[in-house]
């Protein structure tokens, strides 16, 4: 296995469900409230070392580094940041957030940034109707999104001022933005 693969790879620690499949969502296991348990404990590390790692990591995949990923968390113009960077797609962003203390709260991908958290434990599992604009249908989704959980589960709330945004300018064959995400995250993971 080359460098790069140990990051690309599903986590290493990530238990199977049933023996077969990774499943690391909050609705089904305690994994990564557990994981996020232990990194609150840890100091967090500071934004700009953050960066520079995500960039290591971008140059890693022979990507393009983006010096000033810093964004208005709250106005975030994804079509705009497509045609700037000269994207295939508006989702092909890497983008991450951070709690109001400093710690590193996601690592994700798409044009859906938002600041949820839940109001209560009791919420974490409630569901809700949405509407899918590319299948063009009504789906039943979970109300909450895992890092919001996350973040409510260690008593911390997000820092809504900004976030980092990396667009991904050149994307390899064999990649997906998806990819790109999970080797972020597993390159950030002490």
């Amino acid at each position: 296995m080359c460098e790069i693969d140990q990051y690309l790879n599903i986590y290493k620690d990530t238990p199977p469900l049933n023996g077969k499949k990774y499943e690391v969502s909050v609705h089904y296991s305690d994994f990564r409230l557990k994981k996020a348990e232990e990194q609150s404990k840890l100091k967090p590390v500071e934004i700009e070392k953050i960066i520079e790692y995500v960039n290591q990591f971008l140059g890693l995949l022979d990507m393009d580094k983006v010096d000033f990923p810093k964004a208005d968390g709250r106005n975030v113009d994804y079509k705009k940041i497509q045609i700037d960077n000269n994207l295939r797609d508006v989702r092909d962003i890497v983008w991450l957030k951070f709690t109001e203390d400093g710690y590193l709260g996601v690592v994700a991908t798409s044009n859906d940034i938002n600041f949820d958290i839940p109001e209560s434990r009791e919420a974490y599992n409630k569901r809700k109707k949405e509407y899918d604009p590319y299948s063009k249908t009504e789906k039943r989704v979970w109300a909450h999104n895992t890092s919001g959980i996350i973040v409510h589960h260690v008593n911390k709330s997000w820092d809504e001022t900004f976030v980092l945004i990396f667009p991904l300018k050149n994307i390899k064959n064999n990649l997906t933005r998806n990819d790109i995400e999970r080797g972020i995250g597993n390159y950030l993971i002490p």
